[in-house]
C-alpha cells in the first residue's frame, strides 16, 4: 500500500492559528479579550448574512429573468 502525501495538515494549521490568536491576544486582559472574539463573531455573522443575501438577490435576479423570457415566447 502506498504511503499518501497530504496536501493539508489540519494539526499544523490549528498550531498556527493558536500562535497567531495567543500573539493577538497578549496583554489583554479577560474582558479585551472576549470583546476581540465578540468582535470577530460579528464580521463573521455580518458576512455569511451578505453572502446569503447576494445569493438570494441572485436568486431572485434568474427567476425573474426567466420569467420575462417566457412571456416574450408566449
Amino acid at each position: 500500500m502506498k504511503a499518501k502525501t497530504k496536501k493539508f495538515d489540519a494539526v499544523a494549521e490549528s498550531r498556527k492559528w493558536k500562535e497567531a490568536v495567543a500573539k493577538e491576544t497578549e496583554g489583554m486582559t479577560f474582558e479585551e479579550t472576549m470583546a476581540h472574539f465578540d468582535r470577530a463573531a460579528v464580521r463573521r455573522d455580518f458576512e455569511a448574512a451578505l453572502r446569503q443575501a447576494r445569493q438570494t438577490h441572485r436568486t431572485e435576479k434568474k427567476s425573474k429573468k426567466a420569467k420575462s423570457c417566457r412571456r416574450h415566447m408566449k
